[in-house]
């Protein structure tokens, strides 16, 4: 996908998808366990490409359904 028409979304809104708090999204960027997408920051806010997020749902998705 080109980064012209990419999405990205602040700690905020990532945490209103989640249903998690600001706190928890942070928590998670800094866990590397979790491989959660790195984020860049522009005039202070930290955002995260949407894309990325979206295949980090599915490697997640594709291992919780793995391990049932």
């Amino acid at each position: 996908m080109s980064q012209i028409n990419e999405r990205y979304l602040s700690r905020q809104a990532q945490a209103q998808r989640y249903d998690k708090s600001v706190r928890t999204i942070e928590r998670w960027g800094k866990n590397p366990d979790l491989e959660y997408p790195g984020e860049i920051e522009i005039n202070g806010r930290y955002l995260r490409p949407l894309s990325k997020l979206e295949r980090w749902e599915q490697k997640r998705a594709a291992a919780s359904a793995t391990n049932k």
